[in-house]
């Protein structure tokens, strides 16, 4: 079997068909038993490498290259057909608790590279499940091939009627590099790339550079999660000389301020926390003056959390311990289906999901 070295040759760049990358964000502490469940004991084979398996596809379909380097978030390297590809792994997605896509907000898309020309843009917006019937925008798509092809969203962003509407899908870009060549990267929101160019070291670095952002995202997520901590017993109690107890509270939700307004809140819940794909959430809302509050259970982790919602606004709260990859599709699909112009307000969490200083 090859290490990691030797990828490239089992991974051309120059084909026809175009090298694809999936990246899944894994919940496991036993990664090698993990994939063997995943994909069948008998399918996947070692490598010289210790973070590095391939997995066989039945069928004669093809293999991945799994690059578990990341603990969290693998990487599935194929140069299969990318709806057999895709197909495979979404079929376990849909079936498990601890898989997950990557989903990337509009600015990850919009921002993915700040060097690299912009040769295709896409954005998709389907919002008849959430926008009122008499918004100037219920559904937006758009496709275009170009030099900075970017500016033309950027355009109809810049329009007051349409802003919300504005979702950066997919985006094909041109990174050039003086050592290791050129490469025509196309990425898509829920962190499928497709490649071809002169290396892939250079495309493994672009997507770690990729997911490196992301994931300070689902971190910095989880980092503002409310923690309630006992006092009353151990070193705290004996630092005081007393027997009385007291906790700790730190974290805050995550609040979310929208463009639009909602126009039927209870619609609007009923189809937010319906279980359904691509959300995930499942809850009982309940209506108090105005305020939707929902205890609801997300279905990747089976975890709870609270949210509360409001005409133009909502908060998340998560507790420690809860996976930010909720947060991250929340929020990345809400721009894909109702507004694409939201905010979080939370100064921090704002930076990493816009990336604004964070990159040129």
């Amino acid at each position: 079997m090859s290490a990691r070295a030797s990828l490239a040759r089992y991974l051309p760049m120059d084909s026809s068909v175009p090298l694809k990358t999936f990246v899944l964000e894994v919940h496991t502490d036993e990664p090698e038993s993990y994939l063997e469940d995943l994909a069948g004991r008998h399918n996947v084979e070692l490598t010289a490498d210790v973070f590095l398996s391939r997995v066989a596809v039945p069928g004669d379909h093809g293999a991945f290259w799994v690059d578990r380097l990341n603990p969290r978030f693998w990487m599935f390297h194929t140069v299969m057909p990318a709806l057999a590809a895709g197909a495979w792994l979404n079929e376990r997605v849909e079936t498990r608790r601890d898989l997950d896509w990557i989903w990337l907000p509009s600015d990850h898309l919009r921002r993915i590279s700040p060097d690299a020309l912009s040769r295709k843009v896409r954005t998709i917006f389907v919002g008849e499940r959430f926008v009122g019937p008499d918004d100037a925008a219920q559904d937006l798509k758009v496709q275009l091939t170009g030099r900075h092809a970017e500016r033309l969203l950027d355009q109809i962003a810049a329009l007051d009627s349409y802003r919300s509407a504005v979702s950066f899908d997919s985006i094909e870009i041109l990174v050039d590099d003086p050592d290791l060549g050129m490469l025509r990267e196309a990425v898509k929101r829920h962190g499928s790339f497709a490649v071809s160019g002169d290396s892939f070291v250079h495309h493994a670095q672009f997507v770690r550079a990729v997911v490196d952002r992301y994931a300070r995202f689902v971190e910095e997520v989880e980092r503002l999660a409310l923690r309630f901590e006992p006092l009353g017993s151990g070193r705290s109690q004996a630092v005081r000389g007393d027997d009385e107890g007291g906790a700790s509270y730190s974290g805050v939700p995550i609040g979310i301020c929208f463009s639009r307004r909602i126009s039927d809140l209870r619609h609007f819940c009923a189809e937010l926390f319906n279980s359904r794909t691509p959300f995930r959430l499942w809850g009982q809302v309940i209506m108090v003056g105005g305020m939707a509050t929902v205890d609801a259970v997300d279905l990747h982790v089976g975890q709870r959390l609270r949210i509360e919602v409001g005409t133009d606004w909502m908060r998340v709260y998560i507790r420690a311990g809860s996976c930010g990859n909720t947060v991250a599709r929340l929020v990345s699909n809400l721009q894909s289906r109702f507004d694409s112009a939201l905010v979080l307000t939370h100064e921090g969490l704002a930076d990493v999901v816009t990336l604004e200083g964070l990159i040129a």
